[in-house]
């Protein structure tokens, strides 16, 4: 089953010991919170990305799920487990090695703010899309997790539905908003068996999820090949209540649940959602709310959400981001105000930035002269660390309107 359509509105709060009012502030705080944060998002374009990886020419040296003409890693493998943070590290890591293998009249592409944003969408699309599930291995789970001493593959088993039927997706997001919606029976379930909640990863939802998509009848629905929309999915996320304890507005508790959730694919994240569905079921309040039906298309925009919130490269620091700029010794060329003028321009006199992806843009486009001068101060490439560089570019960004 997979539920009716949330619509987005606000629903009623219960009264709770700290009183009706100061709890519909705090939600209204919270929702406004994530709607704001919603607001001021530019979510990467995946296509546009996918375009951009062609035309800019990165495919010359980079695979994509094969080998290339020379020897760039397949972007797609380098793509996994890995957050927007964490490619845009790589890439300004790999700088050298690119510009070492580049052919004659070649050079290193030039990308814009907005160009840097889509390419590192679409290669987090590629990890949201995560890993193919192995249909042997799920249907041996499905065994192991007893999950036929209630269910049936084609009809109704003993207790709980059939795994197939018309019009479901056999897709991870399909399981997972299956598992989702059927929890309260489910759990009910189990406790009278003596049983715990199960234990979920993103290989049981993969793995289960390919073995009944192999069995599916012929003209049911293909796995979504396509995010959700991640607009819509903060908008689910305030409305079901998630923003109470996950919210854009708690500062490093927020950054540090966006930048695992960005790191993740949609199977991986749905497993963390079904692992926290008993703490859910006993939270009290407007945290309860979350376990409210969802349609396939509601958990995609879920996910999506969780997926691609992270790639706006929240919690840099820019105190922090003034000594990775000493540390790395970006001070050899660019003086801090009131420092003696280096080869390259005064950190006061570049341009006004005022979005992470406008720091990188302009650390990358910068390379090729950047590289030139290492060579001849014999200073080696800064290497950076994710953080180092979300701290770099929050420094860039501030230091600019001073």
């Amino acid at each position: 089953m997979t539920g009716a359509a949330l619509p987005v509105r606000r629903a009623r709060l219960p009264r709770t010991a700290l009183g009706a009012g100061a709890a519909l502030a705090a939600l209204a705080l919270a929702c406004a919170t994530v709607a704001a944060f919603a607001a001021t998002s530019r979510f990467p374009d995946s296509r546009t990305g996918q375009q951009l990886l062609l035309r800019k020419g990165c495919t010359n040296c980079h695979g994509i799920l094969g080998p290339s003409g020379r020897q760039g890693p397949d972007l797609m493998r380098v793509a996994r487990g890995r957050g927007a943070a964490d490619l845009l590290a790589d890439m300004w890591n790999h700088i050298p090695q690119m510009s070492s293998s580049l052919l004659a009249r070649e050079q290193l592409p030039s990308l814009t703010a907005g160009e840097l944003r889509d390419l590192v969408g679409y290669l987090n699309f590629v990890n949201y899309l995560g890993d193919v599930g192995d249909a042997h291995r799920g249907e041996v789970l499905l065994a192991d997790m007893s999950c036929l001493g209630c269910h049936d593959l084609q009809q109704k088993g003993k207790i709980g539905p059939a795994l197939i039927a018309d019009g479901r997706t056999a897709s991870p997001v399909g399981f997972v908003t299956d598992v989702w919606n059927h929890y309260p029976p489910m759990s009910r379930e189990l406790r009278a068996r003596d049983l715990p909640w199960f234990h979920w990863n993103d290989g049981i939802v993969n793995d289960i999820s390919s073995y009944l998509r192999s069995l599916a009848p012929a003209g049911s629905p293909p796995a979504l090949p396509d995010p959700g929309d991640p607009a819509e999915g903060a908008v689910l996320f305030a409305r079901l209540g998630c923003a109470s304890c996950h919210d854009p507005g708690r500062g490093p508790q927020w950054v540090e649940f966006a930048r695992k959730a960005n790191r993740r694919s949609a199977a991986e994240n749905g497993a963390v959602m079904l692992a926290h569905l008993p703490r859910l079921a006993d939270a009290p309040g407007r945290a309860a709310q979350a376990l409210r039906p969802l349609t396939e298309k509601n958990m995609a925009d879920l996910l999506a959400y969780l997926g691609f919130a992270g790639a706006e490269l929240p919690g840099g620091d820019a105190m922090r981001g003034r000594l990775v700029f000493s540390s790395k010794r970006c001070v050899t060329c660019h003086a801090l105000p009131g420092g003696l003028p280096g080869i390259g321009p005064d950190v006061a006199k570049m341009p006004v930035i005022s979005d992470p992806y406008e720091a990188a843009a302009l650390m990358f486009q910068h390379a090729r002269n950047m590289k030139t001068a290492t060579e001849i101060k014999h200073v080696p490439w800064p290497q950076m660390e994710p953080e180092e560089l979300q701290d770099l570019y929050a420094f860039l960004c501030l230091e600019r309107r001073r």
